[in-house]
C-alpha cells in the first residue's frame, strides 16, 4: 500500500513537468514589435489603434501644457490684482490726505473772510467759484456769513443761498 501511494505521488509530481515541457507558450515581450498578422483587417485595426494611442498621448500632452499655461496666467492675474489693490489703497490714502488739506485750507479761508470787513469780503466773494464760495460760507460763523451775504450783489447772494441750502 505504501508502495502504491509512493508510485502515485511520483506520477503526480512528474506529470506536470512533462506537460509543461510540451506546451509552446510564446514569451511576453515588453516593447513594440512587428507582429505577423493573419489578415489585412487585423493589420488595419492595429494601425488604427496605434494611431489613436498616439493621438491620445499628444492630446494629453497638449492638455498638460494648457494647464501649465493657465496656471501661469492665473498667477499673473493674481499678481496684477494684488498690485491693483495696493495701488487702490495708496490712491485712497492720497485722496484722504488731499481732502484733509483742502478742508484745512477752506477752514483757514473761512476764518480769514470772517475777520475781514463784510464789504471787502463780499467784493472778493463775488468773484469766487460757486463751489468754493459755498464751502467757505458753510464753515463760517452764522453771524459773519449773514453780514457777508448782506453786502453782496443780490443775485449772487441769492444763487449762493440757494446752492447752500441744497448742500449735502
Amino acid at each position: 500500500m505504501i508502495r502504491s501511494l509512493l508510485t502515485l505521488l511520483l506520477y503526480l509530481l512528474l506529470c506536470p513537468l512533462s506537460y509543461a515541457e510540451n506546451t509552446d507558450v510564446p514569451p511576453i515581450k515588453a516593447g513594440p514589435e512587428k507582429q505577423q498578422f493573419s489578415s489585412v483587417e487585423e493589420r488595419r485595426l492595429l494601425l488604427a489603434l496605434q494611431q489613436e494611442r498616439q493621438n491620445l498621448i499628444k492630446e494629453q500632452e497638449s492638455i498638460k501644457n494648457r494647464k501649465k499655461e493657465l496656471k501661469r496666467i492665473e498667477d499673473e492675474v493674481d499678481k496684477k490684482l494684488d498690485q491693483l489693490e495696493a495701488a487702490r489703497l495708496q490712491l485712497k490714502e492720497l485722496l484722504a490726505e488731499k481732502d484733509a488739506r483742502e478742508l484745512k485750507r477752506i477752514r483757514d479761508l473761512s476764518k480769514m473772510y470772517g475777520k475781514m470787513s463784510p464789504e471787502k469780503a463780499a467784493r472778493i466773494f463775488g468773484t469766487l467759484e460757486q463751489k468754493l464760495a459755498i464751502a467757505i460760507l458753510a464753515d463760517m460763523k452764522t453771524k459773519a456769513a449773514a453780514k457777508l451775504l448782506n453786502n453782496m450783489d443780490r443775485d449772487k447772494a441769492a444763487k449762493l443761498t440757494t446752492a447752500f441750502s441744497s448742500l449735502e
